[in-house]
């Protein structure tokens, strides 16, 4: 059974305002015990699958995995190691200021560094609540380039606080110049109950008007594609050969295993998924070996959805086959008359104008089933 492996990694050094993500901050001292329970976690979930698992990739996410000290997350990889396929994708998202364990990670068998670099410039990099500075993260990059990694994606966010397009252009172009093997840009969300979410309700937190993201959205794609970069999914680019394997589990409807808290699981066309607090993940898996808080059978129809909308999330699109549902077929010719999809030879896919509209048009595209 070959399928991806993900690994929550909770720990932070502190809290980004617009993260809505299961992290922790000043609980570095739990690592031990939360990666033992990892370990039990993963070790008893992979004796309940039907066959034999062998793991096409491993990804660590967070959280902050370079936040805690590179040995825990060698004992879960040496742990997992005989399902993990040799040619295996390993990554581990790290922060810039965490370079002094990028040499541990690649000799422990990390080969895919994510840094969340978010911005090249230090005003932006402030707005966002980082900790780190445009210096930061070349340096950072650069020492991940020193110690061997060849495959290396850094995280760009635009629509930060006050942030311009001149401004983004140059977060794009110090990218660029850089020449990672791939990169993820991801618009600011205001996700509730964040710091940002509080602020932008009282109305102080100065986001970009919806123009100039779209622009900032128009420009990375523009650029990334002439410099070489395959805009292979709506929020990611990479160099030929170098997609994230893990991710396309996820958006070519693969199945994946979720270990640690928060982590969700698609396997069987069921998802699941563990309970979210650090102190209550362990204390159910130390007493059980499991800490499940919910899972579900998808249907068919909603199975037909999770299609659809994954499909549309990539730049090959989805087979025109859907178009066979009537219900699909209705609304296909309805946006395509908006000109927010289109079809090409057997695929359908979101055009340029409805990339900006990613959202909406997923979801009216499947609204009547």
């Amino acid at each position: 059974m070959h399928l991806g492996l993900y690994i929550h990694i909770p720990f932070c050094h502190s809290r980004c305002p617009y993260c809505d993500f299961a992290f922790v901050v000043g609980k570095n001292h739990m690592a031990k015990r939360y990666t033992d329970a990892v370990i039990v976690e993963m070790q008893n979930r992979m004796q309940t699958l039907r066959t034999p698992p062998v793991f096409n990739t491993l990804y660590f996410g967070g959280g902050t995995p370079s936040a805690i000290p590179p040995g825990q997350l060698n004992r879960i990889t040496t742990n997992a190691k005989s399902a993990v396929a040799p040619d295996a994708e390993i990554t581990a998202e790290a922060n810039p200021n965490d370079r002094k364990h990028f040499e541990k990670l690649y000799e422990h068998g990390i080969n895919r560094l994510s840094l969340g670099v978010q911005a090249f410039t230090d005003r932006a990099l402030k707005a966002l609540g980082r900790f780190h500075t445009a210096s930061d993260a070349i340096v950072a990059f650069q020492a991940a380039r020193d110690v061997g990694f060849k495959n290396i994606s850094v995280d760009l966010m635009y629509g930060a606080p006050g942030q311009t397009p001149e401004e983004w252009a140059t977060s794009i172009q110090r990218a660029i110049e850089l020449c990672p093997e791939h990169i993820s840009v991801y618009g600011l969300t205001i996700e509730p109950q964040t710091n940002f979410a509080r602020r932008f309700q009282k109305g102080k937190l100065d986001v970009p008007p919806e123009t100039d993201q779209a622009e900032m959205y128009m420009y990375a794609i523009d650029q990334l594609e002439a410099a070489g970069y395959t805009h292979y999914e709506i929020s990611n680019f990479a160099q030929p050969g170098f997609a994230s394997r893990h991710n396309l589990n996820y958006w070519h409807d693969r199945p994946y295993l979720g270990v640690g808290l928060s982590a969700h699981s698609y396997l069987d066309n069921r998802r699941s998924w563990n309970v979210r607090g650090i102190t209550t993940y362990i204390q159910r898996i130390e007493a059980t070996g499991y800490a499940l808080e919910r899972e579900e059978q998808l249907t068919p129809t909603q199975h037909i959805m999770e299609r659809v909308m994954l499909g549309l999330r990539q730049r090959r699109g989805l087979c025109a086959d859907f178009l066979s549902h009537p219900k699909i077929h209705k609304q296909y010719i309805a946006m395509a008359n908006q000109h927010l999809l289109e079809q090409i030879d057997n695929r359908i896919r979101l055009t340029r104008q409805g990339l900006l509209f990613a959202d909406l048009v997923c979801t009216e595209l499947v609204r009547e089933l």
